[in-house]
């Protein structure tokens, strides 16, 4: 697919923005694991307008790490708001209780929930984009 960079870089900027319209305008203080998901985004959003850009699907290769750590942190702050009790490995540290679930107006859908499915529709592009960028390498 021809536009699958465009469109991970799109859903990257989008959810950038949308993490800091929560935090900045409407004063939702993030927790520890959030940090730890805007860390892994954040640097998404810059790096895929450049990629996409260039037309440089490789850099596949080099953001699914970022994605599949923003993957873990957002799964695992789902797993410690929807089990009761459960947070075998304590990554939230001090201030904002990561378990603390945020009306964000979606009903049952929390903001972990929202990083979880931006992170692997990225994933999902991205891998697209290198497996169409390495068919084209060998048509050539």
């Amino acid at each position: 697919m021809r536009y699958t960079l465009y469109l991970a870089w799109l859903l990257a900027a989008v959810g950038t923005l949308m993490s800091l319209y929560f935090s900045a305008v409407r004063h939702y203080e993030p927790c520890q694991l959030c940090w730890f998901q805007r860390i892994a985004l954040f640097p998404l959003a810059l790096i895929l307008a450049i990629a996409a850009f260039r037309g440089f699907t490789e850099i596949a290769l080099y953001t699914i790490p970022l994605v599949v750590i923003g993957l873990f942190f957002s799964s695992y702050q789902i797993a410690i708001q929807e089990i009761p009790g459960w947070n075998p490995i304590d990554l939230c540290g001090k201030g904002i209780s990561c378990s603390q679930k945020v009306d964000i107006g979606l009903g049952p859908i929390t903001i972990p929930m929202l990083s979880t499915i931006l992170f692997l529709l990225i994933g999902i592009l991205l891998f697209t984009a290198w497996r169409s960028g390495k068919r084209g390498k060998k048509r050539r």
